[in-house]
């Protein structure tokens, strides 16, 4: 290189540009990081895991499924007299309310 290059080349003008460039989009490109970041966690891995979740409780399931103890009961006369007086009880009670709104 001849001296006429060596002079117009500036050293220190290209060592500030790095330097003012790291200034001016570092910040704001640690908060895209962040915000992309925080985006595929909740647009991919949250409901990955989910799925997963159900995935896992629905083979649990199906697993014990076999080792129930399944209750049947027969209504006594005791609780089909209760039954009727709750449906009794609850006819008056539809009764009053229509006869209340009717006024």
């Amino acid at each position: 290189m001849n001296e006429l290059n060596l002079k117009d080349f500036n050293r220190d003008k290209w060592e500030n540009i790095g330097s003012n460039k790291w200034k001016r989009f570092g910040v704001p490109s640690v908060i895209a990081g962040l915000f992309i970041t925080f985006a595929v966690i909740w647009v991919f891995l949250i409901p990955a895991a989910v799925v997963g979740l159900l995935i896992l409780g629905f083979t649990v399931y199906m697993r014990e499924r076999k080792n129930r103890i399944v209750v049947s009961i027969k209504p006594t006369e005791a609780m089909k007299a209760i039954a009727r007086r709750e449906e009794e009880l609850h006819r008056e009670k539809e009764k009053i309310l229509y006869e209340s709104f009717q006024k």
